[in-house]
Protein backbone atom coordinates (compact mmCIF):
# COMPACT_ATOMS: atom_id res chain seq x y z
CA UNK A 1 0.00 0.00 0.00
CA UNK A 2 1.34 3.45 -0.96
CA UNK A 3 0.66 5.90 1.86
CA UNK A 4 -1.31 9.05 1.13
CA UNK A 5 0.96 12.05 1.75
CA UNK A 6 -0.59 15.43 2.45
CA UNK A 7 0.76 18.81 3.57
CA UNK A 8 -0.73 20.91 6.35
CA UNK A 9 -0.05 24.34 7.86
CA UNK A 10 -1.48 23.74 11.34
CA UNK A 11 0.40 24.53 14.54
CA UNK A 12 2.05 21.49 16.11
CA UNK A 13 -0.07 21.67 19.25
CA UNK A 14 -3.20 21.51 17.05
CA UNK A 15 -2.21 18.32 15.27
CA UNK A 16 -4.43 15.29 15.87
CA UNK A 17 -2.78 12.06 14.81
CA UNK A 18 -1.53 8.72 16.06
CA UNK A 19 2.03 10.01 16.15
CA UNK A 20 4.03 13.20 15.54
CA UNK A 21 7.69 13.02 14.52
CA UNK A 22 10.11 15.84 15.40
CA UNK A 23 13.79 15.84 14.41
CA UNK A 24 16.80 17.30 16.21
CA UNK A 25 20.47 17.77 15.45
CA UNK A 26 22.88 16.33 17.99
CA UNK A 27 24.74 19.64 18.36
CA UNK A 28 21.62 21.82 18.40
CA UNK A 29 19.08 20.54 20.90
CA UNK A 30 17.36 23.87 21.55
CA UNK A 31 13.60 23.91 21.20
CA UNK A 32 12.25 26.18 18.47
CA UNK A 33 9.27 28.35 19.43
CA UNK A 34 6.69 26.09 17.75
CA UNK A 35 8.15 23.07 19.54
CA UNK A 36 8.17 24.94 22.87
CA UNK A 37 4.47 25.60 22.48
CA UNK A 38 3.85 21.92 21.82
CA UNK A 39 6.09 20.91 24.71
CA UNK A 40 4.14 23.12 27.11
CA UNK A 41 0.96 21.27 26.12
CA UNK A 42 2.48 17.84 26.82
CA UNK A 43 4.03 18.50 30.25
CA UNK A 44 7.50 19.33 28.88
CA UNK A 45 8.10 15.75 27.74
CA UNK A 46 10.52 16.84 24.99
CA UNK A 47 12.55 19.25 27.11
CA UNK A 48 12.83 16.80 30.00
CA UNK A 49 13.97 14.00 27.73
CA UNK A 50 16.75 16.20 26.36
CA UNK A 51 17.66 17.56 29.78
CA UNK A 52 17.88 14.06 31.27
CA UNK A 53 19.85 12.85 28.20
CA UNK A 54 17.28 10.18 27.48
CA UNK A 55 17.43 11.52 23.92
CA UNK A 56 20.75 12.70 22.46
CA UNK A 57 19.76 13.08 18.78
CA UNK A 58 22.47 10.75 17.57
CA UNK A 59 22.12 9.78 13.91
CA UNK A 60 18.95 7.69 13.35
CA UNK A 61 18.16 7.57 17.08
CA UNK A 62 14.42 7.34 17.74
CA UNK A 63 12.81 8.03 21.13
CA UNK A 64 9.05 7.41 21.40
CA UNK A 65 6.73 8.74 24.16
CA UNK A 66 3.15 7.82 24.95
CA UNK A 67 1.32 11.16 25.19
CA UNK A 68 -2.33 10.27 24.61
CA UNK A 69 -3.53 13.79 23.94
CA UNK A 70 -4.16 15.25 20.46
CA UNK A 71 -1.34 12.96 19.44
CA UNK A 72 -1.12 9.51 20.92
CA UNK A 73 2.65 9.13 20.53
CA UNK A 74 5.53 11.53 20.09
CA UNK A 75 8.64 10.33 18.22
CA UNK A 76 11.93 12.23 18.51
CA UNK A 77 14.36 11.56 15.66
CA UNK A 78 18.11 12.12 15.79
CA UNK A 79 19.83 13.61 12.74
CA UNK A 80 23.40 13.48 14.06
CA UNK A 81 25.77 16.43 13.85
CA UNK A 82 24.48 19.36 11.80
CA UNK A 83 27.77 19.97 9.98
CA UNK A 84 27.73 16.38 8.71
CA UNK A 85 24.13 16.52 7.56
CA UNK A 86 23.24 16.06 3.89
CA UNK A 87 20.28 14.90 1.78
CA UNK A 88 21.32 11.25 1.94
CA UNK A 89 21.23 11.42 5.73
CA UNK A 90 17.88 13.21 5.56
CA UNK A 91 16.36 10.42 3.49
CA UNK A 92 17.92 7.70 5.63
CA UNK A 93 16.66 9.25 8.87
CA UNK A 94 13.15 9.77 7.47
CA UNK A 95 13.11 6.23 6.12
CA UNK A 96 14.24 4.65 9.36
CA UNK A 97 11.61 6.55 11.35
CA UNK A 98 8.86 5.64 8.87
CA UNK A 99 9.68 1.93 9.05
CA UNK A 100 9.94 1.92 12.84
CA UNK A 101 6.54 3.56 13.19
CA UNK A 102 5.00 1.14 10.70
CA UNK A 103 6.50 -1.87 12.45
CA UNK A 104 5.13 -0.63 15.78
CA UNK A 105 1.60 -0.78 14.36
CA UNK A 106 1.05 2.94 13.76
CA UNK A 107 -1.01 3.58 10.61
CA UNK A 108 -0.91 7.38 10.38
CA UNK A 109 1.66 9.91 11.51
CA UNK A 110 2.72 13.52 11.04
CA UNK A 111 6.18 15.04 10.56
CA UNK A 112 7.30 18.53 11.58
CA UNK A 113 9.20 19.54 8.44
CA UNK A 114 10.91 22.59 9.94
CA UNK A 115 12.63 20.43 12.54
CA UNK A 116 14.62 18.70 9.78
CA UNK A 117 15.93 21.91 8.25
CA UNK A 118 19.30 23.59 8.34
CA UNK A 119 20.76 26.40 6.25
CA UNK A 120 22.20 24.14 3.54
CA UNK A 121 19.04 23.36 1.55
CA UNK A 122 15.87 25.09 0.42
CA UNK A 123 12.41 24.18 1.69
CA UNK A 124 11.35 22.56 -1.60
CA UNK A 125 14.26 20.11 -1.51
CA UNK A 126 13.43 19.03 2.04
CA UNK A 127 9.81 18.42 1.13
CA UNK A 128 10.69 16.49 -2.03
CA UNK A 129 13.22 14.21 -0.35
CA UNK A 130 11.13 13.55 2.76
CA UNK A 131 8.12 12.66 0.60
CA UNK A 132 10.18 10.31 -1.53
CA UNK A 133 11.88 8.72 1.47
CA UNK A 134 8.53 7.90 3.09
CA UNK A 135 7.06 6.35 -0.07
CA UNK A 136 10.17 4.40 -1.03
CA UNK A 137 11.04 3.08 2.43
CA UNK A 138 7.53 1.79 3.16
CA UNK A 139 7.45 -0.32 -0.01
CA UNK A 140 6.52 -3.99 0.48
CA UNK A 141 6.08 -6.67 -2.16
CA UNK A 142 3.27 -8.91 -0.91
CA UNK A 143 1.46 -9.79 -4.15
CA UNK A 144 2.15 -13.52 -3.90
CA UNK A 145 1.56 -14.00 -0.18
CA UNK A 146 -1.61 -15.81 0.90
CA UNK A 147 -0.95 -16.43 4.59
CA UNK A 148 -1.05 -14.03 7.54
CA UNK A 149 -2.11 -11.11 5.37
CA UNK A 150 -3.79 -9.57 8.42
CA UNK A 151 -0.36 -9.36 10.08
CA UNK A 152 1.15 -7.18 7.36
CA UNK A 153 1.52 -3.69 8.79
CA UNK A 154 1.32 -0.57 6.65
CA UNK A 155 1.14 3.21 6.90
CA UNK A 156 -2.03 4.63 5.37
CA UNK A 157 -1.43 8.39 5.64
CA UNK A 158 1.41 10.79 6.44
CA UNK A 159 0.88 14.50 7.08
CA UNK A 160 3.83 16.84 6.58
CA UNK A 161 3.50 19.93 8.77
CA UNK A 162 5.03 23.13 7.42
CA UNK A 163 4.82 26.92 7.63
CA UNK A 164 1.82 28.64 6.08
CA UNK A 165 4.21 30.77 4.01
CA UNK A 166 5.34 27.60 2.18
CA UNK A 167 1.91 26.01 1.91
CA UNK A 168 0.96 27.46 -1.48
CA UNK A 169 3.32 25.43 -3.70
CA UNK A 170 4.00 22.57 -1.32
CA UNK A 171 1.06 20.43 -2.34
CA UNK A 172 2.33 20.44 -5.95
CA UNK A 173 5.87 19.61 -4.84
CA UNK A 174 4.72 16.73 -2.64
CA UNK A 175 2.47 15.38 -5.39
CA UNK A 176 5.28 15.42 -7.95
CA UNK A 177 7.70 13.83 -5.50
CA UNK A 178 5.13 11.08 -4.89
CA UNK A 179 4.87 10.45 -8.65
CA UNK A 180 8.65 9.96 -8.81
CA UNK A 181 8.61 7.53 -5.89
CA UNK A 182 5.57 5.65 -7.16
CA UNK A 183 7.37 5.13 -10.49
CA UNK A 184 10.22 3.51 -8.56
CA UNK A 185 7.85 1.29 -6.57
CA UNK A 186 5.96 0.18 -9.69
CA UNK A 187 9.30 -0.70 -11.24
CA UNK A 188 10.20 -2.70 -8.14
CA UNK A 189 6.88 -4.56 -8.42
CA UNK A 190 7.50 -5.57 -12.03
CA UNK A 191 11.10 -6.61 -11.42
CA UNK A 192 10.12 -8.61 -8.32
CA UNK A 193 7.39 -10.46 -10.23
CA UNK A 194 8.65 -14.04 -10.76
CA UNK A 195 9.78 -15.20 -14.20
CA UNK A 196 7.07 -17.84 -14.64
CA UNK A 197 4.61 -14.94 -14.65
CA UNK A 198 6.65 -11.97 -15.92
CA UNK A 199 7.41 -13.38 -19.37
CA UNK A 200 8.28 -11.13 -22.33
CA UNK A 201 4.61 -10.98 -23.30
CA UNK A 202 3.58 -10.09 -19.72
CA UNK A 203 6.04 -7.18 -19.54
CA UNK A 204 4.98 -5.98 -23.00
CA UNK A 205 1.36 -6.06 -21.86
CA UNK A 206 2.31 -4.02 -18.79
CA UNK A 207 3.80 -1.41 -21.14
CA UNK A 208 0.64 -1.39 -23.26
CA UNK A 209 -1.55 -1.01 -20.17
CA UNK A 210 0.56 1.90 -18.89
CA UNK A 211 0.31 3.53 -22.29
CA UNK A 212 -3.46 3.14 -22.51
CA UNK A 213 -3.99 4.45 -18.98
CA UNK A 214 -1.86 7.55 -19.53
CA UNK A 215 -2.58 8.43 -23.14
CA UNK A 216 0.83 7.28 -24.41
CA UNK A 217 1.07 5.61 -27.81
CA UNK A 218 2.32 2.03 -27.42
CA UNK A 219 3.43 -0.36 -30.15
CA UNK A 220 4.23 -4.01 -29.45
CA UNK A 221 6.43 -5.91 -31.91
CA UNK A 222 6.02 -9.70 -31.84
CA UNK A 223 8.57 -12.31 -32.90
CA UNK A 224 7.52 -12.23 -36.56
CA UNK A 225 7.89 -8.47 -36.77
CA UNK A 226 11.20 -8.59 -34.89
CA UNK A 227 12.55 -11.18 -37.30
CA UNK A 228 11.26 -9.26 -40.33
CA UNK A 229 13.12 -6.16 -39.09
CA UNK A 230 16.36 -8.15 -39.19
CA UNK A 231 16.97 -8.16 -35.44
CA UNK A 232 19.08 -11.30 -35.51
CA UNK A 233 20.65 -10.63 -32.12
CA UNK A 234 17.35 -10.52 -30.21
CA UNK A 235 16.00 -13.51 -32.10
CA UNK A 236 19.10 -15.56 -31.27
CA UNK A 237 18.87 -14.90 -27.53
CA UNK A 238 15.18 -15.87 -27.52
CA UNK A 239 15.57 -19.11 -29.50
CA UNK A 240 16.06 -21.38 -26.50
CA UNK A 241 12.82 -20.31 -24.79
CA UNK A 242 9.21 -21.23 -25.45
CA UNK A 243 8.37 -17.61 -24.59
CA UNK A 244 8.72 -15.50 -27.71
CA UNK A 245 10.53 -12.15 -27.72
CA UNK A 246 8.76 -8.83 -27.69
CA UNK A 247 9.69 -5.18 -28.16
CA UNK A 248 7.56 -2.39 -26.77
CA UNK A 249 7.75 1.21 -27.96
CA UNK A 250 6.12 3.89 -25.80
CA UNK A 251 5.89 7.36 -27.35
CA UNK A 252 5.18 10.30 -25.05
CA UNK A 253 4.62 13.56 -26.90
CA UNK A 254 4.79 16.61 -24.67
CA UNK A 255 6.40 19.12 -27.01
CA UNK A 256 5.11 18.96 -30.57
CA UNK A 257 7.69 18.22 -33.26
CA UNK A 258 10.79 18.45 -31.08
CA UNK A 259 13.33 15.66 -31.60
CA UNK A 260 12.73 12.98 -28.96
CA UNK A 261 14.96 11.63 -26.24
CA UNK A 262 15.00 7.85 -26.57
CA UNK A 263 15.38 5.57 -23.56
CA UNK A 264 16.28 1.93 -24.26
CA UNK A 265 15.89 -0.79 -21.63
CA UNK A 266 17.24 -4.32 -21.48
CA UNK A 267 14.47 -6.78 -20.61
CA UNK A 268 15.78 -10.32 -20.14
CA UNK A 269 12.90 -11.77 -18.14
CA UNK A 270 15.09 -14.61 -16.89
CA UNK A 271 18.73 -15.31 -17.63
CA UNK A 272 20.11 -18.80 -17.22
CA UNK A 273 23.29 -17.76 -19.03
CA UNK A 274 22.29 -20.00 -21.91
CA UNK A 275 24.81 -22.67 -22.89
CA UNK A 276 27.38 -20.82 -20.78
CA UNK A 277 25.11 -21.54 -17.83
CA UNK A 278 25.48 -19.54 -14.65
CA UNK A 279 26.55 -21.16 -11.34
CA UNK A 280 23.50 -21.98 -9.24
CA UNK A 281 24.22 -19.22 -6.73
CA UNK A 282 23.86 -16.64 -9.52
CA UNK A 283 20.52 -17.91 -10.78
CA UNK A 284 18.26 -17.08 -7.86
CA UNK A 285 17.71 -13.40 -8.66
CA UNK A 286 17.90 -13.50 -12.44
CA UNK A 287 14.37 -12.17 -12.72
CA UNK A 288 16.07 -8.81 -12.12
CA UNK A 289 17.66 -8.94 -15.58
CA UNK A 290 14.56 -7.22 -16.98
CA UNK A 291 15.04 -4.15 -14.79
CA UNK A 292 16.09 -1.74 -17.52
CA UNK A 293 12.92 -2.31 -19.54
CA UNK A 294 10.71 -2.27 -16.42
CA UNK A 295 12.07 1.11 -15.43
CA UNK A 296 11.46 2.56 -18.90
CA UNK A 297 7.73 1.74 -18.66
CA UNK A 298 7.29 3.65 -15.42
CA UNK A 299 9.50 6.55 -16.43
CA UNK A 300 7.29 7.11 -19.48
CA UNK A 301 4.16 6.86 -17.33
CA UNK A 302 5.63 9.43 -14.92
CA UNK A 303 6.44 11.77 -17.83
CA UNK A 304 2.75 11.73 -18.74
CA UNK A 305 1.59 12.23 -15.15
CA UNK A 306 4.03 15.13 -14.70
CA UNK A 307 3.11 16.59 -18.12
CA UNK A 308 6.77 17.18 -18.97
CA UNK A 309 7.36 19.55 -21.89
CA UNK A 310 9.45 17.24 -24.06
CA UNK A 311 9.14 14.18 -26.26
CA UNK A 312 10.34 10.87 -24.87
CA UNK A 313 10.32 7.44 -26.49
CA UNK A 314 10.86 4.30 -24.42
CA UNK A 315 11.96 1.06 -26.07
CA UNK A 316 12.14 -2.22 -24.19
CA UNK A 317 13.76 -5.31 -25.72
CA UNK A 318 12.28 -8.42 -24.08
CA UNK A 319 13.46 -12.02 -24.26
CA UNK A 320 14.21 -15.02 -22.05
CA UNK A 321 17.67 -16.59 -22.21
CA UNK A 322 17.10 -20.32 -21.74
CA UNK A 323 18.85 -23.56 -22.63
CA UNK A 324 17.36 -25.79 -25.32
CA UNK A 325 18.12 -27.54 -28.58
CA UNK A 326 17.60 -24.25 -30.40
CA UNK A 327 19.73 -22.10 -28.10
CA UNK A 328 22.36 -19.92 -29.66
CA UNK A 329 25.97 -20.99 -29.12
CA UNK A 330 29.47 -19.66 -28.67
CA UNK A 331 31.04 -19.38 -32.16
CA UNK A 332 27.68 -18.48 -33.78
CA UNK A 333 27.71 -15.44 -36.04
CA UNK A 334 24.58 -13.26 -35.93
CA UNK A 335 23.44 -10.50 -38.23
CA UNK A 336 22.22 -7.51 -36.25
CA UNK A 337 19.53 -4.98 -37.12
CA UNK A 338 22.27 -2.52 -38.08
CA UNK A 339 23.71 -4.97 -40.60
CA UNK A 340 26.87 -5.62 -38.57
CA UNK A 341 27.75 -9.28 -38.06
CA UNK A 342 28.49 -10.35 -34.51
CA UNK A 343 30.58 -13.32 -33.39
CA UNK A 344 29.31 -14.90 -30.17
CA UNK A 345 31.88 -15.57 -27.47
CA UNK A 346 29.76 -16.20 -24.37
CA UNK A 347 26.00 -16.77 -24.31
CA UNK A 348 25.80 -15.23 -20.84
CA UNK A 349 26.59 -11.86 -22.42
CA UNK A 350 23.14 -11.82 -23.97
CA UNK A 351 21.95 -8.45 -22.73
CA UNK A 352 24.19 -6.43 -24.99
CA UNK A 353 22.74 -8.30 -27.97
CA UNK A 354 19.20 -7.18 -27.10
CA UNK A 355 20.34 -3.63 -26.43
CA UNK A 356 22.37 -3.50 -29.65
CA UNK A 357 19.37 -4.27 -31.85
CA UNK A 358 17.16 -1.90 -29.84
CA UNK A 359 19.73 0.92 -30.07
CA UNK A 360 19.99 0.46 -33.82
CA UNK A 361 16.19 0.46 -34.12
CA UNK A 362 15.93 3.64 -32.01
CA UNK A 363 17.75 5.65 -34.68
CA UNK A 364 14.64 5.58 -36.88
CA UNK A 365 13.09 8.14 -34.52
CA UNK A 366 15.88 10.67 -35.28
CA UNK A 367 16.58 11.24 -31.56
CA UNK A 368 18.46 14.17 -30.09
CA UNK A 369 19.94 11.69 -27.59
CA UNK A 370 19.75 7.99 -26.73
CA UNK A 371 20.28 6.54 -23.25
CA UNK A 372 20.23 2.83 -22.53
CA UNK A 373 19.80 1.23 -19.11
CA UNK A 374 20.87 -2.38 -18.69
CA UNK A 375 21.94 -4.94 -16.11
CA UNK A 376 24.86 -5.50 -18.43
CA UNK A 377 27.84 -6.72 -16.41
CA UNK A 378 28.93 -8.33 -13.19
CA UNK A 379 32.13 -6.33 -13.71
CA UNK A 380 30.23 -3.26 -12.48
CA UNK A 381 30.11 -4.89 -9.03
CA UNK A 382 33.86 -5.46 -9.04
CA UNK A 383 34.46 -1.86 -10.10
CA UNK A 384 32.03 0.06 -7.89
CA UNK A 385 30.38 -2.29 -5.41
CA UNK A 386 26.62 -1.99 -4.95
CA UNK A 387 26.14 1.74 -4.42
CA UNK A 388 26.91 3.45 -7.74
CA UNK A 389 26.48 2.54 -11.40
CA UNK A 390 28.93 3.10 -14.25
CA UNK A 391 27.98 5.54 -16.99
CA UNK A 392 29.80 5.88 -20.30
CA UNK A 393 29.06 7.17 -23.76
CA UNK A 394 30.11 9.13 -26.81
CA UNK A 395 28.93 12.61 -25.78
CA UNK A 396 30.34 14.42 -22.75
CA UNK A 397 27.56 17.02 -22.64
CA UNK A 398 24.98 14.25 -22.30
CA UNK A 399 27.01 12.49 -19.61
CA UNK A 400 27.41 15.79 -17.74
CA UNK A 401 23.62 16.16 -17.75
CA UNK A 402 23.32 12.66 -16.28
CA UNK A 403 25.90 13.55 -13.63
CA UNK A 404 23.88 16.62 -12.67
CA UNK A 405 20.73 14.50 -12.44
CA UNK A 406 22.63 12.05 -10.25
CA UNK A 407 23.44 14.81 -7.78
CA UNK A 408 19.78 15.78 -7.54
CA UNK A 409 18.29 12.29 -7.49
CA UNK A 410 20.94 10.91 -5.06
CA UNK A 411 21.32 7.86 -7.33
CA UNK A 412 25.08 7.63 -7.68
CA UNK A 413 26.85 7.16 -11.02
CA UNK A 414 30.51 7.23 -12.01
CA UNK A 415 31.87 7.88 -15.49
CA UNK A 416 34.00 5.20 -17.13
CA UNK A 417 36.11 5.77 -20.26
CA UNK A 418 35.53 4.51 -23.79
CA UNK A 419 39.09 4.69 -25.06
CA UNK A 420 39.91 3.46 -28.56
CA UNK A 421 42.24 0.84 -27.07
CA UNK A 422 39.17 -1.17 -26.02
CA UNK A 423 38.18 -1.66 -29.66
CA UNK A 424 40.95 -4.22 -30.09
CA UNK A 425 39.34 -6.43 -27.45
CA UNK A 426 36.27 -7.11 -29.63
CA UNK A 427 37.97 -7.58 -32.98
CA UNK A 428 36.78 -10.72 -34.74
CA UNK A 429 38.63 -12.88 -37.24
CA UNK A 430 35.44 -14.05 -38.95
CA UNK A 431 32.79 -11.34 -38.35
CA UNK A 432 32.62 -7.56 -38.07
CA UNK A 433 32.97 -7.63 -34.27
CA UNK A 434 32.87 -9.98 -31.28
CA UNK A 435 30.29 -9.24 -28.62
CA UNK A 436 32.60 -10.12 -25.73
CA UNK A 437 36.35 -10.35 -25.26
CA UNK A 438 36.29 -13.61 -23.32
CA UNK A 439 38.15 -12.20 -20.33
CA UNK A 440 37.44 -10.55 -16.99
CA UNK A 441 39.42 -7.36 -17.61
CA UNK A 442 37.69 -4.05 -18.44
CA UNK A 443 34.28 -5.73 -18.54
CA UNK A 444 32.21 -2.55 -18.17
CA UNK A 445 34.14 -0.75 -20.91
CA UNK A 446 34.08 -3.71 -23.28
CA UNK A 447 30.30 -3.88 -23.00
CA UNK A 448 30.11 -0.16 -23.68
CA UNK A 449 32.50 -0.21 -26.64
CA UNK A 450 30.40 -2.99 -28.21
CA UNK A 451 27.17 -0.97 -27.85
CA UNK A 452 28.82 2.14 -29.27
CA UNK A 453 28.88 0.40 -32.67
CA UNK A 454 25.09 0.60 -32.91
CA UNK A 455 24.37 4.31 -32.30
CA UNK A 456 26.41 5.88 -35.14
CA UNK A 457 27.05 9.55 -34.30
CA UNK A 458 23.91 10.16 -32.19
CA UNK A 459 24.67 11.42 -28.65
CA UNK A 460 24.44 8.30 -26.50
CA UNK A 461 25.04 7.19 -22.93
CA UNK A 462 24.96 3.74 -21.36
CA UNK A 463 24.10 3.15 -17.69
CA UNK A 464 25.11 -0.26 -16.35
CA UNK A 465 22.83 -1.16 -13.42
CA UNK A 466 24.17 -4.69 -13.02
CA UNK A 467 25.44 -3.80 -9.56
CA UNK A 468 22.64 -1.55 -8.28
CA UNK A 469 19.55 -3.45 -9.47
CA UNK A 470 19.16 -5.67 -6.40
CA UNK A 471 19.59 -5.15 -2.65
CA UNK A 472 20.39 -8.00 -0.29
CA UNK A 473 19.63 -5.93 2.79
CA UNK A 474 17.70 -2.84 3.79
CA UNK A 475 19.41 0.51 4.15
CA UNK A 476 17.45 3.73 4.43
CA UNK A 477 14.88 3.88 1.64
CA UNK A 478 16.42 0.88 -0.12
CA UNK A 479 14.49 -2.31 0.64
CA UNK A 480 15.41 -5.93 0.03
CA UNK A 481 14.91 -7.07 -3.54
CA UNK A 482 14.55 -4.90 -6.60
CA UNK A 483 15.74 -1.32 -6.06
CA UNK A 484 14.27 0.44 -9.10
CA UNK A 485 17.63 2.16 -9.57
CA UNK A 486 17.83 4.61 -12.49
CA UNK A 487 14.17 5.69 -12.35
CA UNK A 488 14.80 8.71 -10.10
CA UNK A 489 17.99 9.48 -11.99
CA UNK A 490 16.33 9.59 -15.40
CA UNK A 491 13.23 11.42 -14.21
CA UNK A 492 15.44 14.16 -12.76
CA UNK A 493 17.33 14.26 -16.05
CA UNK A 494 14.14 14.64 -18.07
CA UNK A 495 12.59 17.19 -15.71
CA UNK A 496 15.62 19.49 -16.08
CA UNK A 497 16.32 18.76 -19.76
CA UNK A 498 17.39 21.79 -21.80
Amino acid sequence: MTPEIIVNGKKLEEIKDQCLGIAFFEDNLKLRNEIKNLDNSINNAIGNSIKNKDFKAEKNEVKTFYINKNIKYLALLGLGKENDFDLNKLMDATSNLSKKLRNSGIETFSLALNSFKNKNYEHDIYLEKITQAITLSLYQFTKFKTRDLDKIKSIKKVTIILDNEHLKNSEKIANEASIYAEAVNKTRDLINTPPNIATPDYVATAAADAGKKNGIKCTILDEKQIEKLGMGCIMAVARGSSHKPRIFVLEYNGNGNEMPIVLVGKGVTFDTGGINIKPSSYLTTMKDDKAGACGIINILEACARLKLKLNVIGIGALAENMIGSSSYRPDDVLKSHSGLTVEIVNTDAEGRLLVADALSYSLKYKPQAVIDVATLTGASIVALGYFASPVLGNDQKLIDKIKAASEKSLEKIWQFPLWDEYKDLIKSDIADIRHHHGGIDAGVMVGGIFLKNFVKDVPWAHIDIGNTVWAKQEKGYTVKGATGFSVLLLLNLLRDWK
